[in-house]
């Protein structure tokens, strides 16, 4: 009922605010119709689709090419080779984009229809820069993969962007899954995509913070996206030769260069990669690698880890 009432209060005292809605693609072929429908069911009423493939051998141009009939489907770009780079597809996506707000809805991601409205919704009333919701994992067949969660993330909340840096994006990447967020197109027009794209792993991490920090977050504590887990995302291959690790250890000095963190966050800041580094996951030599780019920080170490595993006890209380 409060959804409804926000809905029609917005429709009958200011004009809808447009979101566009980028779907970057590559070889999800199997997932798509249950995506794009998920994203045409959306209860939110103006928005744009831009859909990128970035050169699939599989048969997603097949199936997409049958929703350009749908007059919110703006367009759909297929390159002509692969730029195996997924945030070259979020800048080009971004450079078409025309909404106020932006919704990266990766292909193999499903949302309810109430995604689009309730993120709007919370960047409205919070004035926030970016709001996400909780995500549920599933796996490659679309059963619910159980997990916690802790209990800061059972109820909604906004914070400033530099202290949600602070405490969400250096260590853990919360904001782990593009389409669980929607953002002001206009913050993202400060961010240097190209610098974000050198980072092929980790680049959504440093997006984030660069959004973040130019206002609030706010979060959404309701189960709105499930975010598909499966053998072929590109996340897997970065995590075993330790790629994301190092990636995010350039990412934390690009952030430390611009704010300044006392001794006991950098302590369990450095001990959250330190045990990242040690999942079984990463092999030897992905340790070895994470460990060469982390042990530059006088902070990291195993005692960190302790650090680390003390904030973590005071999150959950």
């Amino acid at each position: 009922m409060q959804k409804l009432l926000y809905l029609c209060t917005l429709l009958s005292s200011t004009p809808m605010k447009k979101v566009s809605v980028i779907m970057p693609n590559f070889n999800h072929s199997s997932y798509l119709k249950e995506r794009m429908d998920s994203i045409l069911a959306q209860d939110y009423p103006d928005f744009e689709v831009i859909l990128l493939d970035d050169a699939s051998t599989d048969e997603s141009v097949a199936v997409l090419e049958p929703y350009t009939k749908d007059p919110r489907v703006k367009q759909l770009m297929v390159n002509d080779r692969n730029s195996g780079n997924t945030f070259l597809q979020w800048e080009k996506g971004l450079a078409w984009a025309t909404g106020e707000y932006v919704w990266i809805a990766e292909s193999d991601d499903v949302a309810a229809p109430t995604l689009l409205s309730t993120l709007v919704e919370a960047l409205e009333q919070k004035h926030a820069t970016v709001a996400f919701c909780h995500s549920q994992w599933i796996d490659s067949d679309g059963a619910v993969i159980a997990r916690s969660r802790d209990p800061q993330w059972d109820a909604d909340f906004s914070m400033v962007g530099d202290t949600f840096v602070r405490r969400y994006l250096l260590g853990y990447n919360t904001i782990c899954n593009a389409s669980a967020v929607v953002f002001r197109r206009e913050a993202a027009q400060t961010v240097d995509m190209q610098q974000v794209a050198q980072f092929t792993a980790s680049g959504d991490r440093l997006f984030w913070i660069q959004m973040a920090m130019q206002g609030r977050v706010a979060y959404v504590s309701q189960s709105l996206n499930k975010f598909r887990q499966h053998t072929h995302k590109v996340s897997g291959g970065a995590e075993y030769n330790g790629l994301n690790i190092v990636q995010d250890h350039a990412i934390y000095r690009l952030a430390t260069e611009h704010m300044e963190l006392s001794e006991l966050e950098k302590r369990w800041i450095c001990g959250y990669h330190w045990k990242a580094m040690h999942r079984p996951t990463v092999s030897e030599q992905g340790r070895q690698n994470a460990l060469t780019a982390w042990s530059e920080e006088p902070e990291f170490g195993r005692l960190s880890f302790l650090f680390y595993l003390l904030h973590r006890a005071k999150e959950r209380c």
